[in-house]
């Protein structure tokens, strides 16, 4: 019992700590405009990006268990979903931006109710091959998407009184982070609930789960299509951002950076993934002007983290709180 209160208390401890460091890291990258350069600010607002991906993978991924390589594609739907309704249909930004997250949660609702019975690597290749086809319906219509010349004229947001978006600014760095914070403490809300025990439960033992009267293709579903809603989501503002898109830009190695973006910051932990985006964006930056060292560099410091620390940073970070707790 004494043994039980004492472990309990520990981890609270370490909870707190958690969220204490989590503040400080919010306050130290709000000020990453003032003191840095334009250059360092787009990275920044890359790896915000990729974040905000690698945090709507999580919950498919991290808390339901369900590997999928198809975040890649979702995101590249909300991208031209947003664009071609602000280009073609001329809706404004926000509205576009709305009608986008519910295409993204309606298009996973339809993939994955099929897609969701099967199981395992089957389910995983499934979502590999789904990844590969939205990827060459991107490349070969051109007159939608301007196939590979790429989309064009794609129109920063309006502007909201003296904020000003028509250009690369701080403002829209504010609005990146603004938006990851709501994503992360919708998830976390998610994740307090009984839905978001069901989506544990289903990741721990499937068959157990149904067993027990939880209904694991309707909340395998449900948190498929959360995530496809939010990587849309993700996919609107980079479109918005960006301005230029390509369908390299939405391959399959976008789904596959974004799983091992997860895996590097620690899955179903919250904060890892968006950790990981950002560490893997700026080692990722870092290398750029040697592209022929940049990925065998990436790929033996993915194999000593995933060898050495399986949970990622996150579990690293834990493991050492706990050591010194004691």
């Amino acid at each position: 019992m004494e043994l039980a209160k004492s472990n309990s208390t520990i981890t609270n401890k370490i909870n707190y700590r958690m969220w204490i460091a989590a503040l400080v890291v919010v306050v130290a990258i709000s000020f990453v405009p003032v003191f840095f350069s334009r250059y360092v600010i787009y990275v920044a607002t890359l790896a915000l990006l990729y974040a905000m991906l690698t945090a709507s993978y999580d919950l498919i991924f991290g808390y339901t268990g369900q590997l999928s390589f198809s975040q890649g594609a979702f995101f590249g739907l909300g991208a031209y979903t947003s664009a071609l309704l602000t280009l073609m249909a001329g809706l404004n930004f926000w509205l576009a931006f709305v009608i986008t997250i519910i295409v993204g949660f309606i298009i996973a609702v339809l993939v994955g109710a099929p897609a969701l019975r099967l199981r395992g690597s089957y389910f995983a290749v499934t979502t590999f091959f789904l990844a590969h086809f939205v990827y060459l319906v991107f490349l070969n219509t051109n007159q939608l998407t301007g196939g590979p010349m790429g989309l064009r004229g794609v129109q920063p947001p309006p502007n909201i009184g003296p904020i000003d978006f028509s250009s690369m600014n701080v403002y829209f760095y504010f609005v990146l982070i603004f938006t990851i914070l709501v994503v992360l403490f919708l998830y976390y809300l998610i994740y307090k609930t009984e839905i978001g025990k069901r989506f544990v439960a289903i990741r721990e033992d499937q068959d157990l789960a149904e067993s027990l009267g939880v209904n694991t293709s309707f909340y395998k579903v449900l948190s498929f299509s959360i995530s496809g809603a939010l990587a849309a989501l993700a996919g609107s503002l980079f479109a918005h951002f960006f301005l230029l898109l390509h369908p390299s830009q939405f391959a399959w190695f976008t789904s596959e950076m974004v799983v091992i973006m997860t895996l590097v910051g620690g899955a179903g932990t919250l904060i890892g993934p968006v950790l990981g985006a950002a560490v893997v964006t700026f080692v990722l930056e870092l290398f750029r002007y040697a592209p022929e060292l940049r990925y065998i560099i990436w790929a033996a410091a993915l194999i000593a983290i995933l060898v050495f620390e399986p949970k990622g940073l996150m579990g690293m970070a834990k493991r050492i709180r706990f050591r010194r707790s004691q």
